[in-house]
């Protein structure tokens, strides 16, 4: 339903008690208590709660409310249904049917959830549950908990169990990353992780392949062969006896290391920070340097997130510098009282040499790099210039906390398949586990538990980062589109020119700016804006995507949009030529 843009007609604050009214309503609909404090904070007392009248792309009048510019629930024909975002906050507020992550991108293009692709705990009647048809319920995936749409049940729970496995079950009218998830981009949220549904089954979840007649046929056996045993114990000498009571002993010291599961310390965190520092940037530093220069500038960046000097043993920086000086990585000489110099840094220290660096600093980064970072570091929300494409992403769970754990990414922390290939090289780069004649990955401990027994002792690292993928969670999330499409090898081109239409009028035609995931609409406004010129957008037969077209040749107005808000190449651009020529002024 909000697949397509939609049109706004009014967006009006609520007085008080009509949104004491719309707070009982929902609790009324959605049988709630009043003390279900999660879903009373949407409608606290100082909480903005805007009534939004929209018409949607098919020409259907929604009406959406709004809480602090965040939608919460929208009514379509007197019936009123919950948002993603309501239903982030309160999981339980409807019924849920779970399906398989790859059916998420089928949803988010229209389609509703067929019956096929349901995930039932069962086979009978009960596992579709006591529903009516047009009951409001959520969909979920097995992996995650979260809704990731709403809809209206197509049937009734009987008729779906009486439909043979074929047909709609869910006709959905709102999915995470439509437009109504996007209304209002300062406020957007990405879909948290809340638990899986169906958990991803592990070696030890499978039930043996035995059935329980020839267990019974085996228990015997077992018992009489472990008599003979403990009588051919009895008659070999009192050694035997010694080291079968030596036995629990060493299988009790072997459960005892349970400390290489705990996440670093602050003190290692720290020490790494300086050993990737000196590793990445050594030959480059200029000494002699202050160590309130050489801190901030090549240590502290490489800190990870959260990880403070205070919350480790050194309590200070010139605490830190003097324990790393006494352990021989480098040299400080102290010119006055408080004020000390980093005078040699020792780069050929084993600990520097056998350290592998896991990330490159802020300083040796790329313009696309930090480009990139300041994307992440601005949040959650998509930018509202460009278009947003769903993303799979990748999700740390506890199977894979201890593998991710090195590089200090969170239980929970959603990484994209570029950010897992490049974490697997660091690892089985640093911890040195390609073989060098086979060019193949030597599992240890931490991958033997991920992997399980998928794998051999051996593996290649492209099916290695696959098994791993497969172990995490999956999730997906909406991002800006950056960068231009490749076609055929080549950057696509935007295309300038003019026209003249009815009654000698000039127009400016712009093409192929969907190719650079330029959102066309928030450009016709940024036009229609700066030019204070009428768009409209029109469709070319035999070419994808639209053209949008400006009253007026404002060919120069566009170029330097398109070169410093959207960052787009002038070799990329085309058309130039047709520009208005400026008139020179006279001199007097």
């Amino acid at each position: 339903m909000f697949i397509k843009p939609f049109k706004i007609k009014s967006n009006i604050l609520v007085t008080g008690s009509e949104k004491k009214r719309l707070r009982q309503r929902v609790f009324a609909e959605f049988c709630r208590s009043e003390s279900d404090t999660v879903l009373a904070e949407l409608f606290g007392n100082r909480t903005k709660v805007c009534t939004v009248k929209i018409v949607t792309y098919h020409e259907e009048s929604v009406t959406v409310y709004t809480s602090d510019k965040r939608p919460i629930f929208f009514e379509l024909n007197g019936k009123l249904l919950p948002t993603v975002y309501t239903l982030w906050a309160c999981p339980d507020l409807v019924p849920a049917f779970t399906t398989h992550p790859t059916v998420l991108p089928k949803l988010a293009n229209g389609a509703d959830l067929m019956i096929p692709g349901v995930v039932k705990q069962g086979t009978n009647l009960a596992s579709w549950g006591r529903h009516q048809r047009d009951d409001v319920v959520a969909v979920n995936l097995t992996s995650n908990r979260a809704a990731v749409a709403v809809g209206l049940l197509a049937h009734s729970s009987s008729d779906l169990y009486m439909c043979g496995g074929h047909g709609v079950c869910v006709r959905v009218m709102h999915v995470f990353g439509d437009k109504l998830w996007g209304m209002e981009p300062s406020v957007c949220q990405q879909v948290p992780i809340l638990g899986t549904v169906v958990s991803v089954p592990k070696d030890s979840d499978f039930p043996p392949l035995v059935s329980e007649s020839t267990k019974k046929v085996e228990e015997p056996v077992k018992e009489l062969s472990q008599a003979l045993n403990n009588a051919n114990l009895n008659s070999e000498p009192t050694d035997s006896d010694s080291d079968s009571a030596e036995q629990p002993d060493e299988d009790e010291e072997k459960t005892e290391p349970v400390e290489e599961d705990k996440p670093p310390s602050a003190d290692e965190l720290i020490r790494g920070a300086l050993l990737n520092a000196l590793k990445l940037h050594g030959k480059k530093i200029t000494l002699p340097l202050l160590t309130s220069t050489f801190y901030p500038q090549y240590v502290q960046p490489e800190i990870p997130e959260g990880v403070e000097m205070k919350k480790s043993s050194y309590k200070k920086v010139g605490t830190f510098f003097k324990q790393m000086a006494e352990e021989g990585l480098l040299e400080i000489r102290e010119e006055k009282k408080g004020i000390e110099k980093v005078t040699s840094l020792n780069l050929e220290h084993p600990a520097v040499l056998s350290f592998y660096p896991y990330k490159a600093s802020a300083k040796g980064a790329t313009e696309s790099d930090a480009a990139a970072a300041a994307a992440a570091a601005s949040g959650p929300a998509s930018n509202p210039l460009l278009l947003t494409k769903m993303t799979e992403m990748y999700a740390v769970n506890e199977r894979t906390s201890k593998l991710f754990g090195c590089f200090n990414v969170a239980i929970g922390k959603a990484l994209e398949p570029t950010q897992i290939r490049n974490y697997m090289r660091d690892y089985v780069g640093r911890n040195k586990l390609i073989d060098p004649n086979t060019k193949l990955v030597t599992l240890d401990e931490t991958l033997k538990d991920v992997c399980g027994a998928a794998c051999g002792e051996l593996v290649a690292l492209n099916e290695l980062t696959e098994t791993v993928m497969n172990s995490m969670t999956s999730t997906f999330e909406m991002k800006s589109q950056k960068g231009p499409v490749m076609k055929s090898g080549k950057r696509a081109v935007v295309h300038l020119t003019t026209a003249t239409r009815s009654g000698n009028k000039k127009v400016t035609l712009i093409s192929n700016l969907a190719d650079y995931g330029i959102n066309v609409g928030e450009f016709a406004k940024a036009v229609k804006l700066g030019a204070a010129a009428s768009t409209t957008m029109t469709e070319v037969p035999g070419t994808k995507g639209e053209q949008l077209m400006v009253q007026g040749n404002h060919i120069k107005f566009v170029f330097e949009l398109l070169t410093t808000t959207y960052q787009v190449p002038k070799a990329c651009i085309t058309g130039l030529e047709f520009a208005k020529e400026q008139k020179k002024k006279k001199k007097k």
